[in-house]
């Protein structure tokens, strides 16, 4: 008999939900818009998911799922967490599925258990958002960061594009004295021409958290024109994520050349001077551990951790 499995990784910048059988099948896959509630607000959350939940259900016809596996952002707390489970629950109970048992976790950390099993390692992620974990293998998990662009969030995508629009800002008050290839390189992207337009696209009704982690993309061109802010800024990025892992691997303990701190997300994986700096700045400390790029989707890395559940 088949066991079918429901993955959804919840982000701040999309979602997706795959419906897969446990040998690793895709029956369906579909990405939405974000899930994190602390920047859309419940109502909308819960609205994408169970369209999504509906949509799987249309599409594939299945109805009996062994296990579903909801990886979201916005888990940092006791009472985040039951936010995100009454969501969740409510978006299952409006969809024609009958789950067996249903995970309500972290998204980094249902993704670190899916990269690593029950083998020791961390998992660093630098997307829209930024948080470290690590788990000894054994049950044990750490973090740190993770806490939200309101009080985090450093060395993201959404930090270093409020960097770089701060770094606008202040050498157009006189604050920064010397010119940044910056402006030039934001404008550009915007299709704008001044601080105002600027300062209007940042207020704009729609605004997103994921719009000013996009602005993060002219970093490199900046780097490689020698832009000394741009530089800067990129240095201390790679400081914090280092910062972060630093954190964790002290936290979890017992470190030997085994161990792996595997990478993901958009700076780490398109930003090739942070991800030196970064690897730089761990091996400081921790000289004999080794870095992993992850080549595979969040959701595959879910997914498993769905079916290691299941065994």
């Amino acid at each position: 008999m088949t066991q079918y499995i429901l993955a959804v990784d919840g982000g701040a910048t999309k979602t997706v939900l795959s419906l897969r059988d446990i040998k690793g099948n895709i029956y369906f896959e579909k990405t939405s818009t974000s899930t994190n509630y602390q920047a859309i607000g419940t109502e909308k959350a819960e609205k994408v998911l169970t369209d999504l939940l509906g949509d799987a259900y249309k599409e594939t016809g299945i109805r009996a799922i062994d296990i579903a596996a909801f990886a979201m952002a916005g888990i940092d707390t006791i009472k985040g967490l039951s936010i995100v489970q009454l969501m969740v629950d409510r978006s299952c109970k409006n969809s024609p599925f009958q789950i067996g048992r249903i995970i309500v976790e972290n998204d980094v950390q249902s993704t670190l258990i899916g990269l690593t099993g029950k083998q020791p390692g961390a998992l660093v992620i630098s997307g829209t958002g930024s948080a470290a974990y690590a788990t000894d293998g054994k049950g044990k998990i750490v973090r740190s960061g993770g806490w939200g662009h309101r009080v985090g969030d450093e060395g993201s995508g959404y930090w270093i594009g409020r960097e770089i629009l701060n770094a606008i800002f202040r050498f157009e008050d006189g604050r920064l004295q010397k010119p940044t290839v910056l402006t030039d390189l934001v404008y550009d992207m915007l299709q704008i021409s001044n601080i105002e337009q600027l300062n209007d696209w940042i207020y704009h009704p729609d605004y997103t958290n994921a719009q000013i982690a996009n602005i993060s993309r002219v970093l490199p061109k900046a780097i490689s024109l020698g832009d000394e802010r741009a530089i800067d800024i990129a240095c201390n990025a790679a400081k914090e994520l280092a910062l972060m892992t630093h954190a964790v691997l002290r936290k979890v303990g017992q470190i030997n050349e085994d161990f792996t701190v595997y990478l993901n997300g958009g700076v780490l994986k398109s930003n090739a001077v942070i991800l030196k700096l970064y690897k730089d700045y761990v091996k400081e400390k921790y000289p004999c551990i080794s870095f992993h790029l992850c080549n595979q989707n969040p959701i595959d890395y879910i997914a498993n951790r769905a079916i290691l559940s299941l065994q």
